[in-house]
């Protein structure tokens, strides 16, 4: 989604809730233990050089600690995204909102893409600073109000194409058996179901290079970056997105993320 709105000279923002510092380290060139105190350093240096190979324009760190996997200690610590003042947490972004006046919005989903507590609770202060971004009354400390004019949550879409790249990702040696797991299970909602369905194709090469910037996070072996170009373009064809403001009607198609703005 950003290297396709970069293409297109349209000036794109990300903003990261937290440090990560809880998170493993799978960079080869790294100790994980001797090195683990210094991830939050590390996965900043990691993200920049992520943006900067989508074209991001602006890079804005909120400074939150990371909660951790559900159920663990980390979600106990006092610094904690998940602890934070939600108030606190929204009047940050709702600042960098007003700094940066977007036109859209793009965040998890609700529950989050995977149910980590800071994945849940980056969808929850972006509503609230979604809404609270342009009242004047409302976090008046942070800045002249500004508002966005739409909203979209990343939307998690089962369109088939996996299912049917499958024999292809067998021949090209990978073993399939974690996604055949996966497949007993009832099948996700359709490509229906989604407000805007992005042609992203023609940029797997740009998302596999910013994957791989995140070296502590993402093995060079890892299926998502080792495909064969073309398997990769296929696999990673189209991005989903659900409007959750203004509310789509049931149905409801959009072309891209900026349909409608002048």
């Amino acid at each position: 989604m950003l290297a396709y709105y970069s293409a297109r000279n349209v000036r794109t923002g990300v903003v990261i809730c937290t440090g990560g510092e809880e998170g493993e380290i799978r960079d080869p060139d790294l100790d994980p233990v001797a090195d683990k105190p210094r991830l939050r350093e590390l996965r900043a240096q990691e993200v920049k050089n992520a943006c900067e190979i989508l074209g991001v324009a602006e890079l804005r760190m909120l400074g939150f600690r990371d909660s951790g996997m559900a159920d663990t200690s980390a979600n106990q610590h006092p610094e904690a995204f998940v602890n934070v003042d939600r108030s606190e947490a929204a009047c940050r972004l709702v600042r960098v909102i007003r700094e940066l006046r977007p036109r859209v919005i793009v965040t998890e989903p609700p529950g989050g893409m995977y149910p980590h507590p800071d994945h849940i609770m980056c969808h929850e202060i972006t509503m609230d600073a979604f809404e609270a971004a342009g009242d004047p009354g409302v976090f008046p400390e942070a800045g002249p109000p500004w508002q966005p004019d739409k909203l979209y949550g990343v939307a998690q879409v089962d369109d088939g194409a996996w299912e049917e790249l499958m024999p292809r990702f067998v021949s090209a040696g990978y073993d399939m058996d974690w996604m055949k797991k996966q497949d007993n299970h009832s099948r996700g909602p359709g490509p229906e179901t989604a407000t805007v369905a992005l042609e992203v194709g023609p940029y797997s090469e740009e998302q596999r290079r910013a994957l791989l910037a995140h070296r502590t996070q993402v093995s060079s072996d890892s299926f998502f970056v080792s495909l064969p170009p073309e398997l990769r373009r296929l696999a990673f064809a189209t991005a989903y997105f659900v409007r959750l403001s203004p509310p789509c009607a049931p149905g409801e198609h959009e072309p891209e993320l900026l349909y409608g703005l002048v």
